[in-house]
């Protein structure tokens, strides 16, 4: 039997991105005719790194997210880059939505956008220095408001951030409603918008951003598969290929809908050439904020 292969995932086990990760892993597998077994190296940096120093010849690959077009915009906490590894797939691309408790006393966006205006907001939903957190300073800004009176509760996955909001220690999660599925159709959460370009398939009835108050704000984030940098050719094709097929896999496809995750595949120097832009467009808002991006505590 062929030697098994580890899929490193710089997160905890069972949430989002070892979700994700584990079902690729599933496919991937079959069409390699090797068993992949997903390791869970939990801290952003620490993950990412493991990930980027594992030697390139096939034995490991990872999934990473966009954090890796973050970090290294933070003085002294990772040299890590996107260039630091081999593009292989990005199947899940996805956005943050502003996500309340059901009994939250906001109608809509707009309400909820009044009320940061003027008192003390309390988000929650991964590291403090996180896209989930820049997402929604970033809205805020778009709005025309001042992101001084925001506070944030750091915890390790979007998961946790919720949770904090369920038992009121933080007003919104400004986490993906993918993550947020269980309690938003048990009815404990409200999504008030999505900043996605378009409508989520899996809640049609959450409005944009851009439609629930007429702010021009999507942010869009990432979880792909990659192997370290200078994998040879031979095998960086046979991977890609191998990922191709899994996309095109109807199973597949049946599963990511069924857990209400947003599958937009890119392949090879397509997933480099994106990646390279998100590190700009993130690198341009981590410097406006300054000071307040943020401790980097949390992804060590």
């Amino acid at each position: 039997m062929p030697p098994s292969i580890q899929m490193l995932v710089p997160y905890v086990k069972d949430g989002g991105s070892d979700q994700r990760a584990r079902l690729i892993a599933k496919y991937l597998a079959r069409e390699l005719g090797r068993e992949i077994e997903v390791v869970n190296r939990t801290g952003a940096v620490t993950g990412h790194t493991a990930i980027a120093q594992a030697a390139p010849d096939g034995a490991t690959i990872g999934l990473i997210t966009g954090e890796i077009g973050m970090m290294h915009w933070h003085a002294g906490l990772t040299a890590l880059t996107p260039a630091d590894y081999t593009a292989l797939a990005v199947p899940f691309v996805e956005s943050s939505a502003i996500i309340v408790r059901h009994d939250a006393p906001f109608a809509d966006l707009r309400a909820f956008l009044e009320h940061c205006r003027n008192q003390p907001v309390v988000g929650s939903g991964g590291p403090d220095f996180s896209v989930w957190k820049f997402s929604l300073l970033g809205l805020l800004r778009a709005a025309g408001q001042s992101i001084q009176n925001v506070q944030w509760i750091e915890t390790y996955s979007g998961e946790q951030g919720l949770a904090n909001v369920l038992e009121g220690r933080a007003l919104v999660a400004p986490i993906t409603m993918t993550d947020a599925r269980g309690p938003l159709r048990a009815g404990t959460a409200r999504a008030l918008a999505s900043m996605e370009d378009v409508r989520h398939a899996s809640f049609p009835e959450v409005p944009t951003v851009q439609e629930a108050a007429g702010i021009p704000w999507s942010v869009a984030h990432w979880r792909g598969i990659v192997a370290p940098r200078g994998l040879p050719e031979a095998l960086r094709q046979n991977y890609i290929e191998a990922l191709q097929r899994v996309s095109r896999h109807e199973d597949f496809q049946a599963e990511a809908r069924a857990s209400s995750f947003t599958v937009r595949w890119r392949f090879g120097d397509d997933f480099a050439d994106y990646m390279a832009e998100d590190d700009q467009q993130f690198g341009q808002v981590i410097q406006s904020l300054g000071a307040k991006a943020g401790s980097t505590a949390k992804l060590l």
